[in-house]
């Protein structure tokens, strides 16, 4: 059946679309333009229409990602600033990466680690935006903590959180994602989110009394 024409913005779009998909399987370097243009369903030469080089394909790519992280950002926004706001939120991420779904988030992940087997630029990008948006609002919560007598009076860098739960959540996101048979993480998608947060939660500082009067007070 002959696929219907589409018009030039479309067929953009189905073309990034694709880029995104063979980007984040294969890195940067071994993804191949033919492939790209293959998985879209159009030539070479249509797709050099819309972009130049395989280098504008991919940059068009992750400002796409870049934008995207501003959305997830928005949804698990750290908001309360107690160890209350802290693990309800870690609970949160590490729920949606273990699970079905949130494919495009994942796609991020998986160009995550294409980008530190590689030259590494783009994710040393996405990690200092995390951080300028993340740190702040970790201190604040973890300062509250302490004043609360949630965690001790030695607190790890805030700086140096964020990025472990970034490391946790990155190789979860991309293990998760691999065939049934290649599993490797016991029992069910709740309990691998419960026991990344409590091994996240933990290394702050955090006791499983805290974490579990926190999970506690979760409404209903």
């Amino acid at each position: 059946m002959k696929r219907p024409k589409l018009a030039g913005q479309e067929r953009k779009a189905l073309i990034l679309e694709s880029a995104r998909v063979v980007f984040s399987r294969q890195g940067y370097a071994a993804a191949r333009t033919q492939e790209i243009a293959r998985h879209a369903g159009v030539s070479e030469a249509l797709m050099y229409r819309h972009f130049p080089s395989k280098e504008a394909l991919y940059r068009a790519v992750l400002r796409q990602i870049i934008r995207e992280q501003n959305e997830n950002y928005q949804i698990l926004e750290l908001t309360e600033y107690s160890a209350r706001g802290l693990v309800l939120r870690l609970h949160d991420y590490f729920r949606i990466i273990a699970s079905p779904g949130h494919t495009r988030m994942k796609e991020g992940f998986r160009l995550l680690l294409a980008s530190i087997a590689g030259d590494g630029s783009y994710a040393s990008l996405i990690y200092r935006r995390a951080q300028r948006k993340a740190v702040s609002a970790t201190l604040a919560a973890m300062q509250a903590a302490r004043n609360d007598g949630d965690l001790p009076a030695r607190m790890l860098s805030p700086a140096n959180i964020s990025m472990f739960v970034e490391h946790v959540g990155t190789m979860l996101s991309s293990i998760a994602a691999m065939p049934q048979s290649g599993k490797l993480y016991d029992g069910s998608i709740e309990q691998v989110a419960d026991e990344a947060l409590r091994f996240c939660c933990r290394g702050v500082g955090l006791t499983d009394e805290v974490i579990d009067r926190c999970l506690a007070s979760r409404p209903l």
